[in-house]
């Protein structure tokens, strides 16, 4: 009988820990995959004035039919459910690579400007936590902002760490900037969005979102007039475009700051051409605030070193510099780089946020280059100057400049002092991915570009 006991109890033991290991499993799959009927890819955007709005979107299985924002006046009390308002979301299906999912998306109107607000999403039996957003204050005082080139590829396992980080780094930082490339395949979930928003987490709940269009968010990366379905049902932006490039060229206004969001995938189709280039000329004809950016994905100049060089955009070029626009801030060449063209400003930013990179063409306009880096840009805005970082991914300052402005409205260029050593080392498999001539010619480039500097 004592036996009997004993092998009872080995069979009980080892039954027990057979279930709390696929527990774990399990477990381990739900924080992977989600619970679908959840709300989740939480995020926060503008669709109108972020001084008396908040745009929110969010993702559900598609069995939910509808959705709702509830949201009050932040207290540090947790007892404010009798003050809370709702507003109902526009709901839309669409199928992906995965499945048939639900969008929900809704723009809350009539906020204060410069008030906290606690909202939450869903409906019925399924409700996202709690979360914040703080509405913009309409006055000239200072505030930072974090611009992200591509973070595109192996985006869960490492371009999460770039956002995260630079949110830890800069926790007062009023919204985000991607310069498009988000992900690498635009139309699908899978590795894709199914990471990208993960992968920032509650980031994108309390931090809203400004991002311009890549080449890889189209349906056909080198067509550039098929953005995917998933842009327009992931992100709910400012419809004050050019008729037919809604939520793609469009601008919002950030206090004395006009952020502007050009789609130039399209650039290569005359028509759009012309409808972008008048309408950006005049949004900087009207804008009467203190500063303006221009971001799009593609550089100004190929920079990559297996890509021709040129001017991609020149009668773009002139008219930035006609207005001098301080700074542009662009993606695509998965390397860093900053300088002036042929004129005082602007200065064009080139960065990359995600771990896939590429080795460097030395143009001669570049004043600080990088390669082998993950990157976020911290941005200083005040009425009279702009103070701009670019830093790693651990947080150490890579770069450095000012732009300040005086009283008649014109701009210096300050650099930057005691920064580190350029990081020009050629890429990961190099040798593998460049033909020959680029790869021999490395050395003798880098050399010639470091002289130039010096």
């Amino acid at each position: 009988m004592k036996n009997f006991a004993y092998i009872f109890l080995l069979i009980l033991i080892a039954g027990c820990t057979h279930t709390e290991k696929q527990s774990s499993v399990s477990e381990q799959q739900t924080v992977s995959n989600e619970l679908p009927q959840s709300p989740h890819h939480v995020k926060l955007t503008w669709e109108t004035s972020p001084s008396t709005s908040q745009a929110v979107s969010w993702r559900t299985s598609d069995e939910i039919k509808s959705g709702t924002v509830e949201y009050v006046k932040a207290t540090a009390s947790p007892f404010f459910e009798e003050d809370v308002r709702q507003i109902s979301a526009e709901t839309d299906t669409l199928t992906s690579d995965d499945r048939t999912w639900a969008y929900h998306q809704a723009n809350i109107t009539g906020l204060e400007s410069g008030t906290t607000y606690s909202y939450r999403v869903g409906g019925g039996d399924f409700w996202s936590e709690w979360s914040e957003f703080t509405t913009a204050s309409g006055t000239d005082e200072p505030f930072k902002f974090i611009y992200f080139g591509d973070v595109q590829r192996f985006i869960y396992s490492k371009g999460s760490r770039i956002l995260r980080q630079a949110i830890l780094n800069v926790p007062d930082a009023k919204f985000m900037v991607f310069g498009g490339d988000l992900v690498h395949r635009g139309a699908q979930n899978i590795e894709n969005y199914g990471e990208f928003f993960p992968g920032g987490g509650w980031i994108f709940q309390n931090i809203p979102t400004i991002a311009t269009p890549g080449n890889h968010e189209h349906d056909n990366a080198k067509s550039g007039i098929d953005l995917s379905d998933l842009w327009f049902q992931n992100f709910n932006f400012p419809k004050n475009s050019p008729e037919g490039h809604e939520e793609e060229t469009y601008f919002v206004d950030y206090n004395n700051v006009r952020i502007i969001s050009l789609n130039m995938c399209r650039y290569r189709y005359k028509d759009d051409r012309k409808e972008i280039y008048d309408w950006t000329k005049e949004r900087l004809e009207e804008f009467e605030g203190d500063w303006v950016f221009i971001t799009f994905h593609y550089a100004m100049d190929a920079l990559a070193r297996n890509r021709d060089a040129g001017i991609r955009f020149p009668e773009f070029k002139a008219l930035f510099e006609q207005y001098q626009i301080p700074m542009v801030l662009t993606g695509h060449e998965h390397l860093y780089s900053r300088g002036r063209m042929d004129a005082p400003f602007p200065v064009y930013v080139v960065s990359v946020a995600g771990p896939y990179q590429n080795a460097i063409r030395f143009a001669d306009w570049i004043e600080r280059a990088g390669t082998n880096m993950q990157l976020f840009q911290e941005i200083e805005v005040s009425p009279d100057t702009l103070h701009y970082f670019s830093k790693t991914v651990l947080g150490d300052i890579y770069d450095e400049f000012k732009i300040v402005k005086d009283g008649a409205g014109k701009l210096t260029f300050i650099d930057g002092k005691n920064l580190p050593e350029e990081s020009l080392e050629p890429t990961q498999d190099f040798e593998d991915r460049y033909d020959q001539d680029l790869v021999e010619s490395y050395e003798k480039d880098r050399e010639e570009y470091l002289k130039r500097r010096r």
